[in-house]
């Protein structure tokens, strides 16, 4: 991992606590936490950590007379300096192993704060989320919390049609039974109440995408569960399973 070193400023994103420093790059270089750091003319420094997913970062070129200094962490291969990095992709990897992508476009640069290969979906509660289906034989729903928080995410429940179908369009319909479980849990006897889903996830409410006329029918059997034409979000397992008690 190297440090890339230019005359930028922050134009978006969070504003963490600043502090004087005259090793601003350096020190979030040692940081395992820290992504990027800025030191403006005030002399004032800003780490930004990538825990604060899903924060947005922009920050936009300046010349060296407003001395603003913009360092982020990326993967750079070989022993020397490229002669210009307007044209580069710069990745990066965190502790996790997981990558984030710088993004360029025009004399900007953006990181979205979620991870390289997950989907974003912007909810009408006025939160983000980020999804990711995974493919983990044999996992009971009793251990997918668990098996989510090892992989640093949440284990969550489906907020919008949008949401289930795209869950849905990851299974991979070459075996002959495939599911991903996914956050909620509805307690039903000839009929299910809505009014009672219940999720664990902390932002995931209402029954949005559980819309019954396009996508969901149900499946009685002596434990609760609810079977759908989709699957429901982020994380395991779910055949045309959505919520399984």
């Amino acid at each position: 991992m190297k440090m890339i070193q230019i005359f930028e400023k922050v134009t978006y994103g969070p504003f963490p606590m600043p502090f004087p420093s005259v090793n601003c790059a350096s020190e979030c270089f040692n940081l395992d936490y820290c992504i990027l750091s800025w030191r403006p003319l005030s002399g004032c420094c800003y780490h930004y950590s990538y825990v604060n997913q899903p924060d947005t970062i922009t920050f936009v070129e300046t010349g060296k007379g407003e001395n603003s200094i913009m360092a982020f962490k990326t993967i750079i291969t070989g022993t020397t300096c490229p002669i210009t990095y307007t044209e580069m992709n710069f990745t990066m990897t965190i502790p996790t192993d997981d990558t984030y992508s710088w993004k360029k476009i025009g004399n900007s640069w953006g990181l979205n704060g979620f991870r390289d290969g997950w989907t974003r979906f912007n909810r009408t509660s006025g939160i983000s989320v980020c999804m990711k289906a995974f493919n983990v034989p044999n996992l009971w729903r009793s251990t997918a919390l668990t098996w989510c928080e090892q992989e640093n995410a949440i284990f969550v429940g489906m907020a919008s049609i949008e949401e289930s179908q795209w869950v849905h369009d990851q299974l991979d319909s070459s075996y002959n039974y495939y599911a991903y479980w996914v956050d909620g849990t509805l307690i039903c006897s000839t009929t299910c109440n809505f009014s009672m889903l219940n999720y664990t996830d902390g932002f995931t409410t209402g029954s949005a995408a559980l819309e019954t006329t396009t996508n969901v029918h149900f499946e009685l059997r002596p434990f609760v569960v609810f079977r759908s034409n989709y699957a429901t979000q982020c994380i395991l397992q779910v055949v045309d399973l959505l919520l399984m008690e």
